[in-house]
């Protein structure tokens, strides 16, 4: 059994997807983030790196708070910085021009609300060039 179903049968409330990003769907995504000009991006819930492996040629910053993904993330990519925090107290800290991707399916209601505040925050002081939100309702 995969990781991220493992980990969302264990928790489902602590988990943000049931699967990784299909390949095809991961350069898709990816593929509008390299065609971008910013440089740092910051990826909150990397999980497994199904999207963080096609990032190229940016200062990818990974996110994670599920410390079992931080091992992996920072087995697998090397040259990435992989932070060890939850997503939201992250981005509260964090000054600077970037870009968001976000895979964040099942989070809860509260969590998304308070997420949507702090990007609406970035926006607003001019930090956030573009964000991508993967997710459902």
């Amino acid at each position: 059994m995969n990781l991220i179903l493992k980990k969302f049968f264990k928790d489902p409330k602590n988990i943000g997807a049931i699967a990784e990003s299909s390949e095809s769907s991961a350069k898709k995504i990816t593929s509008i983030i390299n065609n971008t000009s910013t440089q740092k991006i910051i990826e909150i819930g990397g999980g497994t790196g199904s999207l963080s492996r096609f990032i190229i040629n940016k200062d990818l910053t990974i996110v994670e708070r599920d410390k079992e993904f931080v091992e992996l993330l920072t087995n697998k990519y090397k040259d990435t910085k992989i932070i060890h925090n939850c997503g939201i107290n992250f981005l509260k800290e964090f000054s600077g021009k970037y870009g968001l991707l976000t895979s964040i399916p099942l989070i809860n209601k509260e969590t998304k609300i308070e997420l949507t505040k702090i990007i609406n925050q970035h926006i607003d002081q001019d930090q956030l060039e573009w964000f991508i939100i993967l997710g459902y309702k």
